[in-house]
Formats: C-alpha cells, structure tokens, sequence
C-alpha cells in the first residue's frame, strides 16, 4: 500500500464537502450562503492540485498510465449507465424514451439526456483530458528546466481561461457604462490549445509545482501566512464576482456563470493549499477518519449523486426554513451513506474499481 500524504488526504476532504455541498442546495437567501456557496468553486480546483502533486512525484509509466485512463473512462460509462436507470427510475424517467443515438451518446461520447442529471460529470471528463496530456508533461517534468516549465504552462492555462474571463468581464463593464464599444474576446480563444480544461490542467500542473518544491516564502510559517492571506482576498473576491454579475449579495439559487474561470478562485484554491501544505493532524481518532474519507472520494463523489436525488426531496420537508446549517447537514446526509457504500463495494473484487477508479 503506498504511502498516504496527510495534507493531501486534509485537501481531499475539504474539496469533497465543498463539492457535495453545492449540490442539491438547501439554503436561504443571505449572504453567509451565498459566501459558502462562493467557497465551493475551490473544491474541484483542489481535486486537480492533488492529483498533480501525486502524479508528478511518481514515476511515468506509460502503459499503466494509458490503462488507468482508459478505466477511469470505462468506469465513467458503467456510472452513465447506472444513473441512466437508478436516476431514470427515482425521476420516473423510462429508457425506453430515448432514441439508440441518443442512448450512444450519452453512454459513450459525454451527452446528455433530458431528466437524467449528470452535469456533476464534468469532472470525470475534465480529468480525463488531464491524462491525455500528463504523459507530456511527466516527461518534462524531469529535463533541468523541468519545474520552470510546468509553472509556465500551469499559469498560462489559468491566463487563456481564467484570465480571459476577468478581462472580458472588465471590458463588459466599460461597454455598459457607455465608455468603449463591444469588444470580444472570443477570438483569442486560438491561443488556447488546452482547449475546455485549459484551467483544471493550470491547476493541475500548480499543484505539481508547489508540492515538489521547496516551502513557500522559506518557512511554514510564511507559506501559511501567504496561503491565508490568498484565501482571505479570494473567497470575497468570489463573492463580489457573484454579486457583480447577478446583482445581489445574498444567495439567489443561480450558480456563478463559468464559476471555475475566475482569478479569486485561484486565488482560494491555492491559498488552502498552501495552509495545508506539511500540516499533520495529531488526533489518531480524527486522522482516521480523514484518511477513510479522503481515500475514498471517488465513490463518494460518484455515489453521493444518487443518494442527492433519492434523499434531498425529502430532506427538504423536514426543515421549516433553509439555512446554512440545513445545508451542511445535507451534505453530510449525502457523504455519510457514500462513505459507508464506498466501503463496501471497494471490498467486492468484481466491483471495487467502480469507486476506487
């Protein structure tokens, strides 16, 4: 069994119920939800920066890596299949509906079909891309300029996408206000040949970058302070990105238009990297459960879905009014029963790679 990295299992935790969290949303209209939901857009940039720290401290085997990819993808259509029926029978949604294209696609080539909800997907998809192109940079990697040259492509994939978004949010401004004409930069779009993902590998080659190098600033205890203040700029930044584009503070039950592709949420995704970069927990009870969570995200994050779509309609009776508080236990509802699940199925050899990828 390898090795597990505590702070990595800690940022794995964090990102799933961020991630379970701003799904199947119980929340009021205020401010403390809309910020929780603003933290949120952080989780699966954090997924990326674990997978690249791990991934790039291991040596590249191209046929394990090729098999792996062509699994995680195997696995994500065995999950398609079971939400087309599991889902298509709690939505009271038959198969027999859908036409045979429609069926291949959605099965084999990342479709869609009505009153099935699979948005959450992307990830998968996402990852997938990642893997097609680690091989490259793996190789890369180990030239003498090899770091340099993962913190340039990492940040260039954050410029071309993220980036774009914050200077076409800015020229949108200046339009509205009547001080230049409408200007888009779609055209620029060429000079992005990552394509869609362009920042989930950016955020995926930083994680890289960061856990192979040395601690930031000199000391934990700087790399701390800059990871705080990070994440002290970013989760408002997030929320006034939000407030800027829907017009309100409070939670309106919209999620951020291209939520991952803005500057604050790397700002706060690497800035609770960097706080939990080293840190070791010292409770044997609650290190466990940390590294029985952590090591079980994937089942958990393809499980929890059902359980939301079974559970949450239910769940939503018993609360006379949303909140914070109704959410969070939301997500525990949903994660507690993945967890368990996970568990379960990771020990049935003909199933385990199901939730273990």
């Amino acid at each position: 069994m390898k090795k597990r990295i505590e702070y990595l299992d800690i940022v794995k935790v964090i990102a799933i119920f961020l991630v379970v969290f701003c799904h199947f949303v119980l929340l009021s209209e205020t401010v403390p939800a809309n910020l929780f939901m603003s933290a949120c857009w952080s989780g699966v940039p954090m997924f990326f920066m674990v997978n690249g720290a791990l991934l790039f401290t291991r040596p590249l085997k191209l046929k394990k890596h090729i098999y792996k990819t062509l699994t995680t993808y195997l696995v994500l259509v065995i999950w398609r299949l079971i939400y087309l029926f599991s889902i298509g029978a709690i939505n009271h949604v038959p198969v027999s509906g859908f036409g045979e294209n429609e069926l291949f696609l959605y099965l084999f080539a990342f479709g869609n079909l009505e009153g099935i909800g699979t948005g959450h997907l992307w990830f998968i998809e996402a990852l997938l891309a990642v893997y097609v192109l680690f091989p490259l940079f793996r190789i890369c990697f180990d030239l003498p300029f090899g770091r340099k040259l993962i913190l340039f492509f990492a940040i260039y994939g954050l410029v071309v996408t993220n980036g774009m978004s914050a200077l076409q949010i800015l020229l949108d401004g200046l339009t509205a206000s009547g001080r230049i004409g409408t200007v888009s930069l779609s055209a620029i779009g060429v000079l992005n040949p990552f394509g869609t993902y362009a920042n989930m590998l950016g955020f995926f080659l930083l994680g890289a970058w960061i856990h192979t190098g040395p601690v930031i600033g000199g000391s934990l205890r700087a790399q701390r302070l800059i990871g705080a203040a990070m994440a002290v700029l970013g989760l408002p930044g997030i929320w006034a990105v939000k407030w800027y584009l829907s017009g309100t503070p409070v939670w309106d039950g919209i999620l951020l238009v291209e939520g991952y592709r803005h500057i604050p949420v790397i700002l706060l995704a690497v800035g609770v990297f960097l706080l939990c970069r080293d840190l070791t927990i010292k409770n044997r009870f609650l290190s466990a459960a940390v590294r029985a969570v952590a090591s079980r995200t994937l089942g958990i994050y393809y499980l929890h879905w059902i359980f939301g779509w079974l559970l949450v309609p239910h769940m939503a009776l018993l609360f006379t009014r949303f909140s914070v508080v109704s959410n969070i236990l939301k997500t525990l509802a949903l994660i507690l029963p993945a967890l368990l699940v996970t568990f379960l199925l990771e020990k049935i050899p003909a199933v385990r790679r199901l939730v273990t990828g």
